[in-house]
């Protein structure tokens, strides 16, 4: 073969006058190059020649795709490289069909760029849109943790005051109850002092002239003259007597024992009279039938002036506490209540934005959209789904299978890697890598396993359509268009 024929990509490899055989193994200078004479094993020096039986030929195919065929394939007398180039020998003549063969490729070519100019447009919107939603969840996130400490302190004073609204009530149920005691232990003792009073009179009765002792109608005549001067309409004479008895009545009910003025009648003076036991002139009986102490324990107003008693006292020491305002202390509940759910919800919030955007999403944040979104796609009976930055799953009917949990990109954001899924049985973890490639729409292809439990899938998205890739291919096309021009393939 007259000429050098080689890869343009490798073309720096043969620049100098003394190059390397690839493995190593040996020296050859530029004009050793294509000699047909096989000077490296792997056949670095004869790529134009098939001199090296296992070397490799190279195609350059002007107008359609460069192949390398096995240096056994020159000169066999089959055309195999569009161009002619691999039957130099003459003994064959190769039409060179590249560029009809090439339309193809070219057109597939051209479609590819088209797809990557629109796809560069779309990636650009996105990408702003990104870093506006990203700059917007920021202020949100700063925002959200000054309400949370303004909150705080809020939901703090509730807190207190709602404290102490219940000590309070706390308070004023016990008070409630003491008074129910009191109540029950005054009448118990009204009872009592009925009872009493009714079995003396009978046993007076029956012992009438029997005895020496005083009757029953001289002995109230006694305790009527006794307790003269004492007043009998709820003055403060009567409300010393009735805290008087109060202590004594509270003590009684606690300890279940009688007092002595449950069994004595109410007579405060009844020993520190003489035997005057003469009725004033003037005063009939009837008039004082009303008079004793079981009289006054009977009256209907003894409770009311003991619980006023009761109240009166309680209050003078504190015991009872101004009345609640029962729809301030409803407020103050709600407002703790309500404070607290929406201090909660801030909570969540911040805890939702702070694991955001703790996360890769690209160099220029491109993929930050993908965060909240989930791809599906179904082949035979599975549905394969995944989430970015979450999950990816396989699932059929009602089983689900983990293929992974987010693990990171990989290949310059090229690829997204799921780890850690699902153990399969007798084998490793499950997992998946998505490769991702431009395209006009966002979706998931071509799930399969090519090894066991290791999944591969692919995903467009206008994400890849990046304009370094675009101005590769438009480079690439407009190679093969001067190429044919400048007619068959460059020798050296």
């Amino acid at each position: 073969m007259d000429g050098e024929s080689f890869n343009i990509k490798n073309e720096n490899y043969y620049k100098t006058e003394t190059i390397k055989c690839r493995n190593g193994s040996n020296k050859f200078t530029r004009a050793q190059l294509n000699d047909d004479f096989c000077d490296c094993p792997d056949g670095t020096d004869e790529p134009g020649t098939s001199a090296c039986p296992h070397g490799k030929f190279y195609c350059m195919n002007v107008g359609h795709l460069p192949v390398s065929l096995h240096s056994s394939k020159v000169n066999d007398g089959i055309c195999d490289c569009c161009d002619g180039s691999d039957e130099y020998d003459g003994e064959v003549k190769c039409p060179n069909t590249c560029w009809e063969a090439g339309k193809v490729t070219r057109d597939k070519l051209k479609k590819k760029i088209d797809i990557y100019k629109e796809g560069v447009t779309i990636r650009k919107k996105e990408v702003e849109q990104a870093k506006q939603a990203i700059a917007k969840d920021k202020e949100e996130l700063s925002k959200l943790k000054n309400n949370e400490k303004s909150l705080k302190g809020l939901v703090k004073n509730l807190k207190a005051r709602k404290e102490q609204i219940e000590k309070a009530e706390e308070k004023e149920c016990l008070v409630k109850e003491k008074e129910e005691m009191m109540k029950m232990a005054a009448e118990d003792k009204s009872d009592d002092e009925h009872k009493e009073s009714s079995s003396s009179t009978t046993l007076d009765s029956e012992n009438n002239g029997l005895s020496d002792e005083p009757s029953v109608d001289q002995q109230q005549k006694d305790e009527y003259e006794n307790t003269e001067g004492l007043p009998t309409d709820g003055s403060e004479s009567t409300e010393g007597l009735l805290r008087e008895e109060l202590g004594h009545l509270v003590a009684s009910r606690s300890t279940g024992e009688k007092t002595e003025h449950q069994v004595e009648e109410v007579s405060p003076n009844k020993d520190n009279h003489g035997g005057n036991n003469e009725i004033p002139e003037g005063t009939d009986d009837k008039d004082h039938d009303n008079s004793d102490g079981v009289t006054i324990l009977n009256d209907p107003s003894w409770l009311e002036k003991i619980q006023d008693a009761a109240q009166n006292l309680f209050q003078a020491i504190n015991l009872i506490p101004a009345p609640l305002d029962k729809l301030d202390a409803n407020r103050v509940r709600k407002d703790y209540e309500d404070s607290t759910t929406r201090l909660s919800d801030i909570q969540e919030r911040i805890a939702s934005l702070t694991e955001k955007l703790k996360h890769d999403f690209g160099m220029e944040k491109e993929f930050y959209f993908y965060y909240d979104q989930c791809f599906e796609t179904k082949q035979d009976k599975y549905v394969y789904k995944v989430c970015p930055f979450k999950d990816a799953s396989q699932e059929e009917g009602n089983h689900i299978t983990q293929l992974g949990q987010w693990d990171k990109f990989k290949n310059s954001y090229g690829s997204m890697l799921f780890a850690n899924g699902d153990g399969c049985w007798n084998g490793p973890d499950r997992s998946l890598k998505v490769k991702l490639r431009c395209g006009l729409k966002t979706e998931l292809t071509d799930v399969k396993e090519p090894s066991r439990c290791e999944y591969v899938a692919l995903m467009s998205t206008p994400i890849r359509c990046l304009e370094g890739k675009l101005e590769e291919l438009e480079r690439k096309l407009e190679s093969m268009y001067n190429e044919q021009l400048q007619g068959g393939h460059d020798e050296l």
